[in-house]
Parts: C-alpha cells; sequence; structure tokens
C-alpha cells in the first residue's frame, strides 16, 4: 500500500509528461499541485457562463496542442478507487459537458482526435470489465449531442502501482498519437 497523500502519483505522472509533451510542442496541465502556471482545475461544465453549479467534473491532466486549444487527452487518475460507478462517473461528467476549461478561463476543444483516459489503482486489473464499461461508454457517447460527446476515443484502464501507471499512461497516450485507440 503507498503511503503517499491523495494526488501524489498523478502530480508525478503528470509532471513527466509535462517533460516528455512540453517538448513535442504540447501544453500538459493539471491539478493537485503547488501554484505553477501549468496548474489548476480542468472541469468540464455546460451551459454558457462557468461557475461551480455548472461544473459536471473535474480532471487531473490535459495534453493540449500549443497555439491551439485542441485538447489531444484528457486523463482523470483514482487513485483510490476503481469501481464501474467511478469510472462512469468521471467519464459521463466529462461526455454531458459543453465546455473543458482551464482555471475557468481558458477554453478547449475537443473531437476525433481527443483521448479520454479513466485510470484506477487496483490489485485486480479487471480487463473484461474495463473493456465492457468503455464499450458501454462508447454506445451512449454516440447518443449524446452535447459538444463533449464529441471526443473520439475512451479508455479506461487500471493500474497496480506508480510504475504500473508510468507504463500504462505512457502506452496509451503513444497509442493515441498513432490513432491506435
Amino acid at each position: 500500500m503507498d503511503n503517499k497523500p491523495h494526488g501524489q502519483m498523478t502530480v508525478k505522472a503528470a509532471e513527466t509528461l509535462f517533460g516528455y509533451y512540453e517538448k513535442k510542442g504540447y501544453d500538459v496541465l493539471y491539478d493537485h499541485s503547488s501554484a505553477k502556471e501549468n496548474v489548476g482545475k480542468i472541469v468540464s461544465w455546460y451551459g454558457d457562463k462557468y461557475g461551480r453549479e455548472a461544473e459536471l467534473s473535474q480532471l487531473d491532466i490535459a495534453i493540449i496542442e500549443k497555439g491551439s486549444d485542441k485538447a489531444f487527452a484528457l486523463i482523470e487518475i483514482e487513485e483510490t478507487n476503481d469501481t464501474p460507478k467511478t469510472f462512469m462517473g468521471d467519464v459521463f461528467g466529462v461526455l454531458l459537458g459543453d465546455h473543458i476549461s482551464f482555471r475557468g478561463e481558458r477554453k478547449f476543444s475537443v473531437g476525433e482526435y481527443t483521448t479520454l483516459i479513466v485510470l484506477g489503482k487496483s490489485k485486480v486489473m479487471h480487463k473484461k470489465r474495463n473493456e465492457y464499461l468503455r464499450e458501454q461508454g462508447v454506445k451512449i457517447k454516440s447518443s449524446l449531442s452535447t459538444a463533449n460527446s464529441a471526443i473520439g476515443n475512451i479508455v479506461i484502464d487500471t493500474f497496480a502501482d506508480e510504475k504500473g501507471l508510468y507504463a500504462l499512461l505512457s502506452s496509451v497516450l503513444d497509442n493515441a498519437f498513432k490513432g491506435e485507440v
């Protein structure tokens, strides 16, 4: 069992991604850390005016193409819970929104080029269950008319520990860049 404060693995993953993707022409924004230029709330919301009452969910990491508002990857990492209810809440909290924004100011566009990644820590990998949840999420996504339902791909998976998180996230993002998700 990790004795790290909540969000610690997420911050380390985000900082690793920042170092890698920044060089490739992407902004890596994340939550759960000290005040830095690229740290703040990443929120899925609906309606015409951003505010707490319009928030549907918060994400941990966003990888955005530099010089544009295109969201390449939206990532939620569940360090303590990998239940189907939690995964589907994360997925639908994003898909039901009309906007994704950083610090309530910078809005992102989503489309076929965007991958929504939801990962949860678990001692059991639940491959069949995670694929079932992903398939159902994709089916329901296709019937939504929200702006965020334009997200192209959904990934739901589990990791056992910090090392497993890095390996899984790297693999998923590499596949997303190749269009193989």
